[in-house]
């Protein structure tokens, strides 16, 4: 029973400010005193003790001499207040630069001029601000490095690679539209200070337009890494997403001294910058596993898959072989640009040069038929594609790979261009309107078997 009325005695509210919202924050707590809601003190959240309704006049200062790691008042607040108590302000609480005061003297005198105010302001938001994109900068770059041994191509077409990158330069732009309209609304208050006239720091639009990108991009992540991953890495997310918030809630909760919720901070900040290292390995692991799966082969040759995963193509839909499969493989990406797809299969064993001697007949009857085929309706993603398959396949530069003759059977791909390697004509390059074929064979396909392979594979 005490407990439910000491529910009913107080209320708590979870309330995020800009210190250019001082205004829009301190006329928050005036409504809320009409209500008979005073504020008692400034946790994680706001909390209100029911009271008798009064009228009562808050101020909400920026005190530059205060930390955004401060989440109580430390020694310099403290004497701050004592200096804004003989101005008729009792001061309430604190967090950040923030300070909170209620006014208690019918004849209390400004806690600091308008000029005062304008400078506090606008000196801490820039600090702020220029954390915030120094932080992106960084992680930014983190994820730059990471995905730098990344082949590009394999990024676009992967919505697991690409997206947590498009996500995070997603937010960076938001952050740095917020530092633009911040810039915007320096400049008219600065004015009107200039002018001899009260600016108003109102509420901000822009921390909404942050909060509704992050709150959609979240659920896509959740989406996507979902059905990437077979549910795990979405459950996998959270989880981090769960400690993450915890440990940083909970400090915030426990409410440290400036010195100790600096090193809490930094522990915690290493401690969850190893969890997200893990996590974020696993996270990609389970969806490469999922996207990209080995074929199960049986000892008669026959090719096992689920119906979803069945390789397009093998080297029987166009030619005769004795040999029995041995290895096939097949993967599949896609991503808002468009989809990778490769498969590859072998028949008989290679063998060694030991194994037949000199080594001239070693892999007679081994045979091998591997493809990728990219698709997707953006012409420059089609054109980096063309130029990192004809780049990979020469890597030397020698110009080992021309354009195939049409008189040898190449025209019957009915595509925009057909490349080859001059000294190995094994493996072809297919360029057409919307996508690009790389395609490797001991046995290549020809005359009416290309056209076999343009119908097994889409094309």
């Amino acid at each position: 029973m005490a407990k439910v009325e000491d529910q009913a005695r107080f209320k708590r509210v979870f309330r995020y400010y800009r210190y250019i919202e001082a205004d829009a924050f301190a006329q928050y707590l005036h409504e809320m005193s009409l209500k008979g809601w005073h504020l008692k003190e400034w946790k994680l959240w706001l909390e209100f003790e029911k009271g008798e309704s009064r009228d009562i006049e808050y101020a909400v200062e920026v005190f530059l001499k205060g930390s955004e790691m401060d989440v109580k008042p430390g020694a310099d607040v403290e004497e701050y207040a004592e200096y804004c108590r003989a101005a008729g302000w009792e001061f309430v609480d604190s967090r950040r630069r923030f300070c909170i005061f209620r006014k208690i003297a019918e004849d209390a005198i400004p806690i600091v001029t308008e000029e005062e105010r304008f400078k506090n302001i606008r000196k801490a938001e820039w600090k702020r601000c220029l954390m915030s994109v120094l932080t992106g900068v960084f992680i930014l770059g983190m994820s730059a490095v990471q995905l730098s041994g990344v082949d590009a191509v394999l990024i676009l077409f992967s919505n697991m690679l690409l997206l947590p990158g498009l996500t995070l330069a997603v937010l960076f732009a938001c952050e740095i539209l917020q530092c633009i309209v911040l810039a915007v609304r320096c400049i008219k208050a600065g004015k009107k200070v200039r002018a001899g006239e009260r600016p108003s720091y109102g509420k901000s639009w822009e921390k909404y337009v942050w909060y509704a990108m992050a709150a959609i991009l979240l659920i896509e992540l959740t989406v996507v890494w979902g059905k990437a991953g077979g549910g795990g890495s979405a459950v996998t997310l959270w989880i981090l997403l769960g400690i993450t918030a915890t440990v940083l809630l909970g400090i915030e909760f426990y409410r440290p001294a400036r010195r100790e919720n600096w090193a809490l901070q930094l522990a915690a900040g290493v401690g969850i910058g190893v969890i997200w290292v893990i996590g974020m390995g696993i996270i990609f692991i389970q969806g490469i596993s999922q996207e990209t799966g080995l074929v199960k082969v049986e000892a008669d040759g026959e090719i096992i898959l689920p119906d979803e995963e069945k390789l397009p193509l093998v080297l029987t839909d166009y030619t005769q072989t004795e040999e029995a499969v041995t290895l096939a493989h097949y993967s599949e990406l896609s991503s808002v640009f468009g989809t990778m797809m490769s498969g590859a299969v072998e028949y008989g064993e290679p063998s060694s040069e030991e194994d037949s001697g000199d080594g001239t007949d070693a892999d007679q009857g081994w045979q091998r038929l591997a493809y990728t085929v990219y698709r997707t309706d953006i012409p420059w993603i089609l054109d980096l594609v063309w130029e990192e398959e004809l780049e990979s396949g020469d890597p030397e530069g020698y110009g080992w790979i021309t354009e195939a003759d049409a008189d040898s059977g190449y025209d019957r791909w009915q595509a925009e261009k057909v490349m080859r390697r001059d000294w190995e004509e094994n493996t072809v390059y297919v360029r057409y309107e919307d996508a690009v074929l790389t395609l490797y064979a001991t046995e290549p396909p020809g005359g009416e078997q290309i056209d076999i392979v343009r119908e097994k594979l889409g094309l």
